[in-house]
């Protein structure tokens, strides 16, 4: 607790020394307009003024500006970052779309439990701002059937972390990697596990040995009770979260087909598997 309070004070410290740059480069809509164009490369004045719809003598003052402060320069006729600018940019882009993640979303993340979402992941949020919530008052959000398949189907891959544990998907994934080659890596719980082997019959339980002998399926078991449920493939991302009173929120799903947001989803699934060892049965 004492190591934490050092580490809050120390960073108040450091936002004092810092906070002027921090005004600096956010609190103008023209500075970051123009930030934003340059990170994409050098820009021209009359290619400036076209992306951001900026006077030309608004942007001649803050490029003089900014280039005072090196954060851009110039050659010739074409403006760009310098390299503390491009930290600079890189950083206030994450900024903002860490504020965009948020702010769309504000119903997923409040009241619900994101302790399972590591503080590297965390600090990426705004990589998920191109997502789409799905909500569904009677908690169906992958009925009918159709619905998950779609989000599944033509994937190389998919990879998931689930709560639970639905017989009703070994089917559809069987199908999917015999009929289209797909590989199947599936996060459960020690718990879930006990509870599903102590319910199982001897029919389904052979129908669940043949399934994972499969070289394509790998099945991992995981100590801990995780209190996060997704699915992603090389094509999406679908992410759920549990009420912060430890019930699983099934009417709210996440979903995205975003590059980013499916890398993500990608690094999330390695977090656990990390922490995970191969289920044998």
């Amino acid at each position: 607790m004492l190591g934490a309070i050092y580490i809050t004070v120390d960073y108040i410290d450091v936002y004092t020394e810092t906070k002027d740059l921090l005004r600096y480069t956010s609190s103008s809509s023209v500075r970051v307009k123009i930030l934003i164009c340059l990170s994409e490369g050098h820009e021209t004045m009359s290619a400036l003024k076209k992306e951001t719809g900026i006077t030309s003598s608004t942007l001649s003052h803050n490029l003089s500006d900014l280039e005072k402060r090196k954060i851009s320069t110039k050659e010739g006729e074409k403006y760009f970052l310098t390299s503390m600018g491009k930290i600079i940019t890189l950083n206030l882009i994450e900024n903002i779309k860490t504020n965009a993640a948020i702010n769309k979303f504000q119903r997923l993340w409040l009241g619900h439990d994101i302790s399972c979402i590591p503080p590297h992941l965390i600090k990426r949020v705004g990589d998920l701002h191109k997502s789409v919530l799905v909500e569904s008052e009677s908690g169906e959000i992958f009925k009918p059937h159709e619905t998950y398949q779609k989000i599944i189907s033509g994937s190389k891959y998919i990879r998931g972390v689930s709560p639970i544990f639905r017989f009703d998907y070994i089917d559809l994934y069987q199908k999917l990697v015999v009929e289209h080659d797909i590989d199947v890596e599936l996060i459960l719980t020690q718990d879930i596990v006990n509870r599903t082997l102590e319910g199982i019959d001897g029919e389904n339980l052979e129908h669940l040995q043949d399934f994972m002998s499969r070289d394509k399926v790998k099945f991992w078991v995981i100590p801990d009770d995780v209190k996060i449920a997704f699915t992603v493939t090389d094509k999406y991302l679908s992410l759920g979260l549990f009420h912060e009173n430890g019930d699983y929120d099934n009417t709210k799903d996440l979903i995205s087909d975003d590059h980013d947001a499916v890398a993500w989803g990608n690094q999330l699934f390695n977090h656990y598997r990390n922490q995970a060892e191969k289920l044998e049965l």
